[in-house]
C-alpha cells in the first residue's frame, strides 16, 4: 500500500455570514442594539471554561479550537474532514502498512525563533511517547516503534503493529518548539508556528491571543487578535452576541436558534456533528452493575421528547454507539421509550421499588436542562435521580483523579464526546476498552468487556476494510446490547457570527477554525 499526499497549497476556506452589526451603532430588526465593533480583532464567546492550552494535553473542543490558532499540526481537516498537508508537503506508507514518510516544509520557524524540521517533529513525538500516558496524545502514538531522521525535512516513524487510524492520529498532533517542551509555561507562554502566540490566559474569563507578524504564510493573519470568553449561561451568551459584545458564538443555545436566523443580518450555521450526547452508567456499582437496570433505564428515556425539550428539535436520536456521520457506523434496534418494558426489567433485576442515584455535569445550563430532563424520565421508574452541577475544572479533577473504580464516586455523569467521522477508534476505545478507565481514558462507565477489547484492537490492526467494518459492526452490537450508557443523541450543532467575519468554519467533531478570521 502507497499514498501520497502532494502539496494542495492554501485549505479552502468556507465563508460563513453572521450575527448583523452596524458600524456606527444603531438597532437590529429584532430590537437588540448592536454596539460598535472594533475590526481589528475577534471575539468569540462559548459555553465552557480552557482546561489546558498545553497542546499536547487538550481533549476538549474548546482547548482545541484555542490551541488551533497558535500551534499547526503536519497535516490539517478541511470542512469535509479531509486531511490535507499543512507543515508536512506530503507522506509516504510502506507496503506494509508499518512506517510512514513525511516530508516537510522549509522556512518555517516557531515564534521563539527555532527552526521547524525534522528534529523539532522528533522531539514532538518523542516528549509524549516519553510522558508514559500522563499526556492525552499518548494514547494515539503509544503505537509507535522509532522515529528516524532522513534528512533535514523527512521523518520516518516506524509502528509496532499496523494501524489503520495513524494518519489522523499522527497528522493532526500539533507542534511546539523543541526548546520549550520540558519548561514551558503554556498558561503564560506559547511556542507553535500558527498565526496567532499567546498574549494572557485569565483563568475563568478570557484567552487571548495575538498576531505573530513572523507568520510563514503570507497575508495571514488577517485579525490583529483573538479573545476568547467562556459564558456558561445561554442568556448572557446571546445578550452579548446581540450587542455586539461578542462576534461568534457556539454552540448557539437552542431555543434561541430561530430568532437569531429570522434577526436581519443574522445567520446561524447549522452542521450534522459527531457530537454524542449520553450519560455514563458506572457499571462497576451497584444496582449499576446489572444489565437489566441500565436497559431499563434506557427504555425510560423518552428521546423524542429530549430531543424536542433539550434540544429544541436540533439533534437526532442515536441508534448506535457511533454517530451516524461515522464511516463505520452500523444501525442497531433502537430502545424506544417503553415504560411498560423498563419497569418489567427493574422488576426482574429486583428494583421494582426503585433506589436514589446522583448525575454529575458541567455547570453550563444546557447541561443543567439535559439531567432535569433525565431525572424526570427516571422518577417514572422510581429512579430517585439528585443533579450535581460542577465547574468544569472540578469536574475533570473529580472524574479523573481515582485511581480505580473503587475509589470513583461518580453514579452517570451527563456528558458527551466527538471525534473526527474516520477515526474510528478514538470514537471506541477511549470510551469502552477496559484499558480506558480514568485515569488512562474517558471510560467513565467503568465497562469492561474482553470480547469488546479484542474487537476494537483487531479492528485497529486490520488488514483490509472489510475485516475491519466486521469487527466494528460486532463491536456496536455488543456495546448497544450491554447498554452501559443512556443513549440520547447527536447534535446539530450551531454557530451564529457577525455577517461582516470571513474565514471562519466549524468543523463536524465539533472544533472552530478561526485562524484565518477576517473582516470585510
Amino acid at each position: 500500500m502507497k499514498k501520497f499526499m502532494t502539496s494542495f497549497g492554501v485549505c479552502v476556506l468556507i465563508i460563513m455570514l453572521f450575527s448583523a452589526c452596524t458600524s456606527g451603532g444603531g438597532s437590529s430588526d429584532n430590537g437588540s442594539d448592536t454596539g460598535s465593533q472594533d475590526h481589528d480583532g475577534v471575539t468569540v464567546g462559548f459555553h465552557e471554561n480552557v482546561q489546558t492550552l498545553n497542546p499536547h494535553d487538550s481533549s476538549s473542543g474548546n482547548d482545541i479550537s484555542v490551541l488551533n490558532t497558535m500551534y499547526e499540526s503536519l497535516l490539517t481537516p478541511n470542512k469535509e474532514g479531509e486531511l490535507e498537508p499543512l507543515l508536512a508537503k506530503g507522506y509516504q506508507v510502506s507496503d506494509d502498512g508499518l512506517t510512514y514518510t513525511f516530508e516537510l516544509k522549509k522556512g518555517i520557524r516557531f515564534t521563539d525563533g527555532t527552526t521547524f524540521n525534522a528534529k523539532a517533529v522528533k522531539a514532538n513525538i518523542n516528549h509524549i511517547l516519553d510522558s508514559d500516558g500522563s499526556l492525552n496524545s499518548y494514547r494515539d502514538l503509544k503505537g509507535i516503534e522509532n522515529v528516524e531522521l532522513a534528512g533535514d525535512y523527512k521523518v520516518k516513524i516506524t509502528l509496532k503493529r499496523a494501524n489503520s487510524q495513524f494518519i489522523s492520529q499522527i497528522g493532526t498532533k500539533p507542534m511546539a518548539s523543541p526548546k520549550t517542551l520540558d519548561s514551558a509555561n503554556y498558561a503564560k507562554e506559547s511556542a507553535g508556528t500558527g498565526p496567532f502566540k499567546l498574549k494572557e490566559w485569565n483563568h475563568g474569563d478570557s484567552v487571548v491571543v495575538v498576531k505573530n507578524e513572523d507568520y510563514w504564510k503570507d497575508g495571514y493573519p488577517k485579525v490583529d487578535n483573538i479573545t476568547f470568553k467562556p459564558i456558561p449561561e445561554n442568556g448572557s451568551r446571546v445578550a452579548m452576541f446581540k450587542t455586539g459584545e461578542l462576534d461568534v458564538i457556539y454552540p448557539v443555545p437552542v431555543s434561541d436558534v430561530k430568532d437569531l436566523q429570522n434577526a436581519d443580518g443574522n445567520k446561524v450555521d447549522l452542521i450534522e456533528s459527531t457530537y454524542v450526547n449520553y450519560t455514563t452508567i458506572n457499571t462497576s456499582k451497584e444496582p449499576f452493575s446489572n444489565k437489566k437496570v441500565r436497559k431499563a433505564m434506557n427504555y425510560a428515556i423518552d428521546k423524542d421528547a429530549y430531543i424536542k425539550v433539550v434540544k429544541n428539535g436540533f439533534a437526532k436520536k442515536v441508534d448506535s454507539p457511533l454517530p451516524k456521520t461515522n464511516v463505520n457506523y452500523t444501525a442497531q434496534e433502537t430502545y424506544s421509550f417503553n415504560l411498560d418494558k423498563a419497569k418489567q426489567l427493574m422488576k426482574e433485576a429486583g428494583y421494582a421499588d426503585g433506589f436514589s442515584t446522583t448525575i454529575w455535569g458541567s455547570n453550563s445550563s444546557k447541561d443543567k436542562k439535559g439531567m432535569l430532563f433525565i431525572k424526570q424520565q427516571l422518577k417514572q421508574i422510581n429512579i430517585d435521580v439528585s443533579v450535581k452541577q460542577f465547574e468544569r475544572g472540578t469536574l475533570s479533577e473529580k472524574i479523573n483523579k481515582p485511581k480505580t473504580p473503587e475509589d470513583s464516586e461518580v453514579d452517570m455523569w451527563y456528558v458527551g464526546w466527538s471525534s473526527t467521522p474516520r477515526d474510528t477508534n478514538n470514537a471506541l476505545s477511549p470510551l469502552f476498552s477496559t484499558s480506558a478507565f480514568p485515569p488512562n481514558g474517558a471510560n467513565t462507565a467503568y465497562y469492561s468487556n474482553p470480547k469488546v477489547d479484542k474487537l476494537i484492537n483487531g479492528a485497529l490492526h486490520a488488514k483490509t476494510e472489510e475485516e475491519r467494518q466486521k469487527k466494528y459492526d460486532s463491536v456496536q452490537k455488543i456495546i448497544w446490547n450491554d447498554a452501559p450508557w443512556l443513549f440520547l443523541a447527536t447534535d446539530v450543532q450551531q454557530i451564529a457570527m457577525n455577517e461582516n467575519l470571513t474565514g471562519v468554519w466549524r468543523s463536524s467533531d465539533g472544533n472552530l477554525y478561526i485562524k484565518n478570521a477576517a473582516w470585510k
